[in-house]
């Protein structure tokens, strides 16, 4: 009856585990949004974007420490669920429903993560065409201000006559 018991907790445990799975990736979910709006303005904040990339790597630190959390405690109680599938029906069905869900915000994070990419690829193709520019325009202005600092001639002044 103890073991029975033990199980049982550790089946609760799964589906809480399930839970805060879907909370985080629905975090993640909103962060990557976030990242979209920055994305799409017209001057990147490099600073919250960096922020959002730090707080995403926290919240899937949590979540991998959870997938293998679920998976140790799904390898102890798998032949238990197994044997005794009418014993835990509702769990049963709450992990499924949840597994659902997480599937499907995984897919969703995944799809705007894509697009975020093209458009980080966007904003980094246009910051290299800005600096190639700053550094063609910088290169032009020296050598402009050069050759005019070399062609000025002391002996060869227009508001100077040597004759008088």
């Amino acid at each position: 009856m103890g073991n029975e018991n033990e199980n049982s907790v550790y089946v609760h445990m799964m589906v809480d585990s399930l839970k805060r799975k879907k909370q985080i990736l629905m975090t993640l979910l909103s962060l990557t949004r976030e990242q979209e709006q920055l994305l799409k303005d017209d001057e990147l904040d490099a600073d919250r974007f960096s922020a959002i990339i730090e707080e995403k790597g926290g919240q899937i630190d949590a979540l991998n420490k959870i997938d293998e959390g679920f998976d140790t405690l799904f390898q102890y109680v798998k032949r238990e669920i197994h044997a005794n599938r009418m014993v835990y029906q509702s769990q049963i069905q709450a992990m499924q429903k949840l597994i659902g869900e997480v599937s499907e915000l995984g897919i969703q994070i995944e799809a705007l993560e894509h697009q975020n990419s093209g458009h980080f690829k966007v904003y980094l193709a246009n910051q290299r065409k800005n600096i190639r520019e700053f550094h063609l325009n910088n290169k032009s202005t020296s050598s402009y201000v050069q050759n005019m600092a070399n062609a000025y001639n002391p002996d060869q002044s227009v508001f100077f006559n040597q004759t008088k």
